[in-house]
């Protein structure tokens, strides 16, 4: 298999955060530089640059545990926070835009109503990703 030297990983949870950047990190290449991106979704009444309450702690808290392994396995981690409308739309524009060669995912199980009706992320990413796209799935509980 191909190591790769561009890598976007997708943070959406901190219990999750550490087991993706791992996956990731043992897929890249020597001295690849992994992008740790947590996307901050906005319903459509908020305005992207509102001031939500707790926000930046949460965050740092989940692109922390994942660039405390990136650094662990010498390599660059290189955290990125977006606040969007839609998870997949924002990715999707990163991995364009970074020239990712994989992006790394996980998958929750816990389907909103918003995504039954307009879809997941997963979804999106699978029809969208300029790249190779992996999406990690916990076991059922």
């Amino acid at each position: 298999m191909k190591a790769f030297k561009r890598i976007l990983v997708g943070l959406k949870e901190k219990d999750h955060a550490a087991e993706l950047a791992e996956l990731a990190c043992r897929l890249a290449a020597r001295g690849a530089r992994l992008w740790l991106v947590h996307v901050v979704d906005l319903p459509a009444a908020t305005p992207l640059d509102a001031e939500v309450p707790g926000l930046d702690a949460q965050t740092k808290a989940i692109v922390g545990a994942a660039a405390r392994v990136v650094r662990r396995h010498r390599l660059k981690p290189s955290p990125l926070v977006l606040r969007a409308r839609f998870a997949g739309q924002a990715l999707v524009e990163e991995l364009k835009e970074k020239r990712i060669e994989l992006a790394v995912v996980g998958y929750h199980r816990k389907r909103t109503l918003e995504e039954i009706l307009l879809g997941t992320t997963h979804q999106y990413l699978a029809r969208h990703a300029p790249c190779r796209l992996l999406v990690s799935i916990a076991p059922a509980a």
